[in-house]
C-alpha cells in the first residue's frame, strides 16, 4: 500500500473508493436478502476504516490527513452551527422508529461507519492527493465527485425514485463542499466525520413520508445552508481564495 501511495496518492484514493463503492453495493443487496439491512456492510466498512487509519498511523500521516483536533477556534467556525443544522436534517420532521431494536442498532452503527469511511475516502485521501497541485480545483472536484457518487444509490436497487436521487446528488455536492471547506478552515477532519456520521445515523429516525413530501424544499435548504457556510469558511482562508 505504501508503495502505491509513494507512486500515486490519487491512485490509492481511487482504489479505496472503488473497493468501497463496489463492496457496499454488493453487501447492501446481500444484507437485504438475509433480512437485516446492512448487516454485512457494517463489518466491511469497519475493516476499511481500520485499514485506512492503520495506514495513516503506521506511516505517521495523522497531521497530513488532518486526523487531529481542530486548529481554529470554534467561533471562527460559527460554532459549527451550520454543520449541526445540516447533520440533523433527518429529524427535522420529528422522530419515527419503525425497525426492531436489533435491526435499528445495526443500521445506526453501519451508517456511522459509512460516514466515517466516506470522510476518510473523499475529504481525506482524495482531497489531500488532489489539493497538492490546485487546492481550489480540488475543493470543486471532490465536492462534485462526492455528490455524483450517490448516483449509485439509484443503480444498486436501493428503491430510490429518480427525483429522490437527483435531489440527493445535488445536496450531496453542496454538503460535500461544506465539509471540505470546514476541513480546510479548521485543519481537522474530525468535525466532518462527526457531522457526516450524525447525518447518516439519524436517518434511522427519519419521518420518511414527510421527507418525501418536502424533498425539494429540504434539498434546497441543505444546498443554501451548505454553500453559504462553506463559502464563509473559505473566504477566511487565504490558501484557497
Amino acid at each position: 500500500m505504501k508503495k502505491l501511495w509513494d507512486r500515486s496518492e490519487i491512485m490509492l484514493a481511487v482504489l479505496f473508493i472503488v473497493i468501497y463503492v463496489v463492496g457496499n453495493s454488493l453487501l447492501d443487496q446481500a444484507s437485504e436478502r438475509l433480512g437485516i439491512e446492512m448487516i454485512l456492510t457494517l463489518p466491511f466498512d469497519l475493516v476499511l476504516i481500520v485499514a485506512m487509519l492503520g495506514f495513516i498511523r503506521t506511516n505517521g500521516l495523522g497531521e497530513y490527513y488532518a486526523i487531529c483536533m481542530p486548529k481554529t477556534p470554534a467561533r471562527q467556525m460559527l460554532y459549527y452551527i451550520p454543520m449541526i443544522v445540516v447533520s440533523t436534517v433527518n429529524i427535522w420532521f420529528g422522530i419515527v422508529f419503525n425497525r426492531s431494536f436489533g435491526a435499528g442498532l445495526v443500521y445506526f452503527l453501519a451508517m456511522i461507519a459509512t460516514g466515517v469511511t466516506e470522510e476518510l475516502l473523499f475529504r481525506g485521501f482524495l482531497f489531500r492527493a488532489m489539493s497538492r497541485r490546485n487546492p481550489r480545483a480540488a475543493v470543486i472536484l471532490v465536492s462534485v465527485l462526492f455528490g455524483a457518487g450517490h448516483l449509485v444509490n439509484f443503480l444498486n436497487g436501493s428503491g430510490m425514485t429518480p427525483l429522490e436521487n437527483i435531489c440527493q446528488v445535488f445536496y450531496a455536492v453542496a454538503v460535500g463542499f461544506l465539509f471540505v471547506a470546514a476541513l480546510i478552515r479548521s485543519g481537522s477532519l474530525i468535525p466532518c466525520m462527526i457531522a457526516h456520521a450524525a447525518f447518516n445515523a439519524l436517518s434511522v429516525f427519519a419521518n420518511n413520508p414527510m421527507q418525501e413530501k418536502y424533498q425539494i424544499p429540504v434539498a434546497l435548504s441543505l444546498c443554501v445552508i451548505s454553500l453559504a457556510a462553506g463559502a464563509y469558511y473559505l473566504r477566511r482562508d487565504k490558501r484557497v481564495v
